[in-house]
């Protein structure tokens, strides 16, 4: 029993970087933090059992659209539920790698991603990854758009600055949540 248990946390920490889902605290922090007073075309990466999904869609307008990225089809049951019980809302489910997903420019006005950023580093490579999923992000976003991400340790932040030539806007800490988590808000500038 004992090894079971540690056998799937491991796979959560290793494959989905969490332990449990995100509190409702890392949710309304980082979903606070977009405007949804105008229509959004949103992107949310791992989308998981939709913790933010859920709030997504609680918050958007009829005229938004959301674009969930989940490559984990494992996921779908739960999404395809809050995407049935939602049926006035403009919401897609796609089960793919993120950067298949973001090959068009300027797409979103927000993405929302719950990657988890350490899990795909690799000094063998120079995190050739790591950078081609920022690359991705930055390249769908519109300009003056939001990227938000959240991170368990106060890792990447300097890849993502890197990738976006620019400081972070900025960086929260939500301590009620497991574990606790760093919050990063990242606006895209015009090239």
């Amino acid at each position: 029993m004992l090894i079971r248990i540690y056998r799937n946390l491991k796979r959560n920490i290793t494959e989905d970087g969490l332990i449990i889902s995100s509190s409702p605290f890392l949710v309304k922090s980082m979903v606070g933090k977009i405007d949804f007073s105008k229509p959004l075309r949103i992107l949310e990466i791992g989308s998981g059992r939709g913790a933010f999904t859920r709030e997504l869609i609680q918050r958007m307008s009829a005229d938004s659209q959301l674009d969930i990225c989940e490559i984990k089809t494992e996921y779908n049951p739960w999404i395809e539920q809050l995407i049935a019980a939602n049926p006035d809302k403009q919401i897609s489910l796609h089960n793919c790698c993120v950067t298949q997903l973001l090959t068009e420019a300027e797409r979103y006005d927000v993405i929302l991603s719950s990657l988890p950023l350490k899990n795909f580093e690799d000094p063998g490579s120079q995190h050739e990854f790591l950078y081609r999923v920022i690359r991705a992000m930055r390249h769908g976003l519109k300009e003056g758009g939001t990227y938000l991400q959240y991170q368990y340790f106060k890792s990447n932040q300097s890849d993502i600055e890197t990738v976006f030539g620019k400081k972070m806007d900025d960086v929260s800490f939500v301590p009620l949540n497991i574990l606790p988590a760093f919050v990063y808000s990242m606006s895209k500038q015009a090239s």
